[in-house]
């Protein structure tokens, strides 16, 4: 007898048990962000927690009224084989709290975690592994590494259209599920002032060197306007040496009175309110958090369009401009914007109207049940049809 599998909720006398694994809660960036709001909307379905590899120091982004918890596993390995050491150490770990805390589902991100939960956990729990960046930006070894391990994760959820026809050349299943907006939209009223805001790590990935030469006119042009760059510090990442390049540039360009760059803050939303139009220089992204988040504020963007992300949050010509590398355009771009406030408004309105539609909370938490809601129908149903042969 033959009982077919049907993709329908599995019931359970208890909630299941879901753990979102990430590197660390202790810096200040798009992923601790996303990782406690994926957390935060999960709860509401299951019993989620916030699973960190490295120690908790001092968490950033981090709800009291979430669990978060750690592998307590410290990444300082330096060469090829002490690096192989600590992941499997990472994998061990990972195995150990799984099994002792009864986890039902992983949701890993980053490639590398990605990686370390389809080889370290058994076929029992539901594996799904988080891209984070663009695909191609993984260096060799975590290439390889995806070709072994990916066809082990249940699904893979991309951020970006962009990456989908790679990943499925490497995992059975691939979903696009974007970051959310989970940012209130600005107050009524808000005095905004004249800074163009970018928000990241201080490295070179991130572009400032190109802000600062495609923003030099207009900021010369517009003297009582500033570049506000918000990242590095204590709770930032920082590359040192970009960061000498980028003080002997601000001389070059003579820019030093035009562009503050403040530390990392769990407090970013009060530079959206601040701030008046959102710049990125990014060279590499995978769906830029911070494009979304600015957008829900109601901030216009002005975006280098690097190979993935941008195109995919902003609409050039409706809130905001997508400018391929060509430091003049970007310039003209933010000029026009400071000085049309009748643009500035409508794509103001324009990006806070696409939030809610695209990238809310409520919206992308659907897509995230809906994904995991049918991978666990799905096996429930093969267990049926696995059951119903062997007695046939």
């Amino acid at each position: 007898m033959l009982i077919a599998a049907e993709h329908a909720p599995v019931t359970s006398t208890h909630r299941l048990r879901l753990a979102v694994l990430l590197n660390d809660m202790n810096a200040s960036g798009g992923i601790q962000r996303v990782a406690v709001n994926l957390v935060r909307e999960l709860s509401e379905r299951y019993d989620a927690r916030l699973l960190s590899v490295e120690p908790l120091h001092k968490p950033v982004f981090h709800d009291p009224n979430l669990q978060l918890t750690s592998l307590n596993c410290l990444r300082r390995a330096r060469g090829r084989l002490p690096y192989l050491a600590e992941m499997a150490s990472i994998g061990l770990a990972l195995h150990r709290y799984v099994r002792e805390q009864r986890i039902d589902i992983v949701l890993a991100i980053w490639y590398d975690f990605a990686c370390i939960t389809a080889l370290a956990l058994p076929r029992s729990v539901l594996k799904i592994g988080c891209e984070h960046i663009a695909y191609e930006e993984a260096p060799r070894f975590w290439r390889a590494m995806r070709r072994l391990s990916y066809p082990r994760l249940d699904v893979v959820v991309g951020l970006t259209e962009a990456d989908r026809p790679a990943l499925a050349q490497l995992a059975r299943t691939v979903r696009v599920i974007p970051n959310a907006a989970p940012l209130p939209s600005p107050s009524a009223g808000t005095q905004r002032e004249k800074i163009l805001l970018c928000v990241g790590h201080l490295i070179a990935r991130k572009g400032l060197d190109r802000l600062l030469w495609a923003l030099q006119k207009p900021l010369h042009d517009h003297p009582d306007w500033q570049l506000v760059f918000v990242g590095g510090g204590e709770r930032g990442h920082t590359d040192w040496g970009y960061l000498d390049y980028l003080a002997t540039l601000l001389k070059l360009l003579q820019l030093e009175g035009h562009v503050i760059i403040h530390p990392a803050t769990q407090r970013i939303e009060s530079w959206y309110r601040r701030a008046s139009i959102y710049v990125m220089g990014s060279r590499q992204e995978g769906l830029p958090m911070v494009l979304i988040e600015a957008k829900s504020f109601g901030l216009p963007v002005v975006s280098f369009d690097c190979p993935t992300g941008p195109r995919e949050i902003v609409r050039h010509g409706i809130d905001g401009f997508l400018i391929q590398d060509d430091d003049y355009a970007f310039s003209e771009a933010v000029s026009t914007l400071i000085t049309d406030p009748q643009l500035w408004q409508r794509m103001s309105a324009a990006a806070v109207e696409d939030i809610g539609v695209r990238f809310s909370t409520a919206t992308i938490s659907q897509q995230w049940f809906s994904l995991i809601d049918g991978l666990l129908a799905e096996r429930s149903g093969n267990r049926l049809v696995t059951v119903a042969n062997s007695s046939s």
